[in-house]
């Protein structure tokens, strides 16, 4: 694991502005990074790995363009790159089951995925517009290429109820590749909320993550060549807690929390016939 650590120390050295020694970020450069480790995870519903350790680290970066009070009152330029690192046995160096290709470079054995996307990020009244375009690849070649734009759209409720619950829509657009391991690139579509509680006068933080995934068109295809509709539904609890750090260092926090997910009959069957799947996980995370 000590190449991560090379790769994690790099993104602070190329991405961290000099200056953040002195003092905080005021700017229109912001950064975020971070990672999360648990013991199973799950892709939009869609089973990457359930055995052994995994480890996820990530890195964003944002340049905001534009920023005012009312009307088109933020836009932004997002750059981000998410990992996956898995212990076993989705981490290995042996003949992959999905491609065939046997991995030769044993450095890249635990590397089983790797995300780069870039995107906008619109803030319209009280509304939050995404729109992102990603490439999903796989380093120890567990699975092909994905390449899709996606189109998000969040509600910033907290203005109108004591208890927000920042409801999402987003849809998903498979331009090359399938992230089901199908024949046939899909549509996804998503609904969700996020209801949050404060706790201890807003020390801490609890959040309540519930997302509905959906086909909309050969998403979640099975081996018939049948489309599901019904992904799975996810349901969780995500608790965050502040790390007390110099204002020049930026915000620092560890999260954990827990999910519960009810699998669709094809995402059911590749989770080794489980319906329901529990994921645990932990993270640390720095915005600055």
């Amino acid at each position: 694991m000590r190449w991560l650590s090379v790769t994690f120390l790099g993104f602070l050295i190329c991405f961290i502005p000099q200056r953040a020694l002195g003092q905080s970020n005021e700017g229109k450069i912001a950064l975020s990074l971070g990672t999360d480790a648990s013991h199973a995870y799950f892709f939009r519903g869609i089973k990457q790995e359930r055995k052994g350790l995994i480890v996820q680290p990530y890195a964003e970066v944002s340049f905001s363009l534009l920023e005012k009070d009312e009307g088109l009152n933020s836009v932004k330029l997002l750059i981000g790159q998410r990992n996956s690192l898995h212990s076993a046995p989705s981490g290995s160096p042996e003949t992959s089951s999905y491609t065939g290709i046997r991995q030769r470079d044993q450095t890249l054995a635990t590397w089983h995925r790797s995300d780069f996307f870039s995107g906008i990020a619109l803030g319209i009244e009280n509304w939050k517009a995404d729109i992102t375009y990603a490439s999903y690849l796989s380093p120890n070649h567990s699975f092909g290429t994905v390449q899709e734009l996606s189109f998000t759209l969040t509600m910033d409720d907290r203005e109108f109820f004591l208890v927000p619950i920042e409801p999402h829509v987003g849809l998903a657009i498979e331009l090359d590749g399938q992230s089901d391991r199908g024949s046939s690139e899909g549509v996804y579509f998503e609904l969700g909320i996020k209801p949050r509680l404060e706790l201890l006068d807003g020390v801490t933080s609890i959040k309540f993550p519930v997302t509905l995934g959906l086909s909309l068109s050969n998403y979640y295809e099975n081996g018939a060549g049948l489309d599901n509709t019904f992904g799975y539904f996810d349901i969780g609890a995500v608790a965050s807690l502040p790390i007390t750090a110099p204002r020049s260092f930026g915000e620092w926090e560890l999260t954990g929390g827990v999910h519960l997910l009810a699998l669709g009959g094809y995402l059911e069957t590749i989770n080794n016939g489980d319906q329901l799947q529990a994921v645990g996980s932990i993270g640390f995370h720095i915005r600055y």
